[in-house]
């Protein structure tokens, strides 16, 4: 899954990309070093870009463009001006029903969820701990992990945040200790997302961590982050912290 979750991430990791967070990229290119594969993958992709950027940019543009579109332009508003207003109209009334069924849909099928927090970090609650994250999460329809929180160190979080992966929404929770000694990401992944070997692989690969494979739940925490960091946020209780 590592060199699919990777493809996956490909958008994320581009220099116009805001969502890919620092454990993500070191993890990234340690598994460049271990994939070859990945490794030539990326390399073509980011050739490629720059073959995309020289040809955007080298093309000289005609000095009279402007001119020949503005022509164009009038032309077309002389030719079949009532069939262009009906077809508006037509796909106005589409969308309209469109719309309305979908209203429909979302406020009697589905889960409502918090609109305005797909967009930007979710406000943290004043006293931070597992069971008050766990209590915000439930809000939004996200089950936090029992193997997480009982586990985990959530002193440290420092920001919930959604990004939008393989077509999807995913929960992250950004722990960072405050002298910035230790810092990973935690993701909420649906458990049906993820065959059982996949996560056991993830498991045991240094930089990746998963919580919750032998519980029940319908979510489970794929830690990403430097293997000293990872271990650094576990419960001084807990022996493998």
């Amino acid at each position: 899954m590592s060199c699919e979750l990777l493809r996956a991430l490909q958008m994320l990791a581009r220099p116009w990309a805001r969502e890919f967070t620092q454990p993500e990229s070191e993890w990234l290119h340690q598994h460049f070093e271990r994939c070859p594969s990945c490794a030539a993958w990326w390399q073509q992709e980011q050739a490629w870009d720059q073959q995309l950027y020289q040809a955007m940019t080298n093309v000289a543009v005609p000095t009279d463009l402007m001119g020949r579109i503005h022509q164009r332009l009038r032309q077309e508003k002389r030719y079949q001006l009532r069939a262009r207003v009906l077809r508006l109209a037509l796909a106005a009334l589409v969308l309209l029903a469109v719309t309305a069924s979908l209203s429909w849909y979302t406020s009697f099928l589905v889960r409502p969820l918090d609109l305005a927090a797909l967009t930007g970090p979710i406000p943290l609650p004043e006293n931070i701990g597992s069971e008050t994250v766990a209590a915000l999460l439930e809000e939004h329809g996200i089950s936090l992990p029992d193997e997480l929180r009982r586990r985990w160190d959530f002193r440290h979080l420092k920001a919930i945040y959604y990004t939008y992966e393989q077509g999807r929404w995913l929960c992250n929770l950004e722990f960072r200790r405050d002298d910035a000694s230790a810092h990973v990401v935690v993701k909420l992944i649906p458990r049906r997302w993820c065959r059982p070997d996949q996560l056991e692989e993830f498991r045991h690969r240094p930089g990746t961590a998963v919580l919750g494979i032998e519980e029940g739940g319908p979510y489970v925490a794929f830690v990403i982050g430097q293997p000293g960091h990872i271990a650094s946020f576990y419960r001084e209780s807990d022996p493998t912290g």
